[in-house]
């Protein structure tokens, strides 16, 4: 298989997971919608005995305004929370390598190892006709790379210490042509988005997580006609468990 083909296999793979996390998100709205029918149900029907979880009594919970007042709700979180992590993105690549622990390399390192990656980088980012990317070191022995930003001017290329420290200066090369791949064909801008997106996601399980502390301090089930209270309780964990795995799943 030559680079052009491993490509294009590469952009089919790229929508395959775009589609793929548009599909988590309506996952996420159906899940949620009957987790909130089941509940509105069970707390029309206080009683115990009068509890009643057959198909045809969640159906009747469910209507038309639930399911788009569900919708909108979980699209407004999922997007209000990806443009709030959007906005902490706004720098660029170097918030994400920040982020995982990273060290920028100074410019003027007297460490061999440090020195010579940052050479492959500029012979790379002149090879590509792109800005130099500042580079940032992971203190950690594992073999692994990462590109991240929006635009070519806030890339930066993050490595670890065991990439600089075991690899020759011809596969270091590679591994950096390939990071250099990823900035050239937008690959980076894509994923920067899905982080916003799954943050947006992941909103849903803090929620639940909130709706978990709120009912630390108070009585659960008042009396046999009053279990308002364990319905929110299980409401909330529901939640948490569908935003926490839906981020799970996706990465």
């Amino acid at each position: 298989m030559d680079f052009f083909t491993a490509q294009d296999n590469a952009r089919r793979k790229t929508g395959r997971l775009v589609i793929l996390m548009v599909l988590a998100v309506l996952a996420l709205i159906t899940v949620t919608t009957l987790a909130i029918a089941i509940a509105l149900h069970l707390m029309e029907n206080q009683s115990a005995t009068q509890t009643n979880l057959s198909a045809q009594g969640m159906w009747s919970a469910l209507s038309i305004e639930l399911v788009i007042g569900v919708a909108i709700a979980v699209l407004a979180v999922v997007v209000l929370g990806g443009l709030f992590k959007r906005s902490q993105l706004k720098r660029g690549g170097r918030v994400v390598a920040e982020a995982l622990g990273g060290r920028e390399i100074n410019l003027n390192t007297r460490d061999a190892n440090e020195r010579r990656i940052l050479n492959v980088v500029e012979e790379m980012a002149i090879a590509s006709g792109t800005p130099v990317p500042s580079v940032y070191v992971l203190e950690e022995e594992s073999i692994n790379a990462f590109a991240a930003g929006y635009q070519t001017n806030d890339a930066v290329i993050g490595i670890t210490r065991g990439t600089i420290r075991h690899l020759t200066r011809d596969e270091l090369q590679g591994v950096v042509a390939h990071e250099f791949s990823h900035i050239l064909h937008g690959d980076m801008r894509l994923n920067m988005r899905l982080i916003s997106i799954l943050h947006g996601i992941l909103i849903i399980g803090l929620l639940g997580g909130t709706v978990l502390r709120s009912m630390r301090f108070r009585r659960v089930g008042g009396g046999k006609r009053d279990n308002s209270g364990a319905v929110v309780l299980a409401l909330g964990a529901v939640l948490m468990l569908i935003g926490y795995a839906g981020t799970f799943l996706a990465i």
